[in-house]
């Protein structure tokens, strides 16, 4: 429901969500999910100084608001414990219109839930290094653009 502006019969627009930085046509987009703040931005400066263009969410529902906007991802690295939606269940929604998505599990707990099609599990604790490898592993060196 819209609610009317002060002082106004009109309802009030509803604001557009905000664009998101896809990167260079041909950059190698990872959409990196994880309710911790210091956490998610430890990976997205890794994986940045690799040459991967870093697409940060916070939770599941966040981050199938910006795929929704995005028009190409290469890589998924999600977190398995989240609030608000679990990393196998943001996944699992993800894959019905992204069905060859690719996704890195991260996560402390033992693993032991079917985690789908394309799924690759990381164990915390890890090193910077571990989780560069892993994805270099599941997608390859990162498209050089701008040449």
């Amino acid at each position: 429901m819209k609610l009317p502006i002060f002082g106004s019969s009109k309802p009030a627009p509803v604001a557009a969500a905000p664009p998101v930085d896809s990167g260079p046509p041909g950059a190698t987009v990872v959409l990196l999910v994880d309710d911790e703040p210091a956490v998610r931005n430890l990976f997205a400066l890794a994986l940045r100084r690799e040459g991967y263009h870093v697409i940060e969410a916070s939770n599941g529902v966040e981050a199938l608001n910006i795929a929704a906007r995005l028009d190409h991802i290469d890589l998924v690295v999600t977190d398995v414990v989240m609030p608000m939606m679990k990393g196998p269940e943001f996944a699992a929604k993800l894959r019905e219109r992204l069905p060859d998505m690719k996704f890195i599990f991260v996560s402390g707990y033992l693993l032991t839930d079917d985690l789908g099609p394309n799924a690759y599990p990381l164990a915390k604790p890890f090193m910077r290094q571990d989780l560069v490898k892993k994805v270099y592993d599941v997608v390859g060196p990162p498209a050089v653009v701008g040449t």
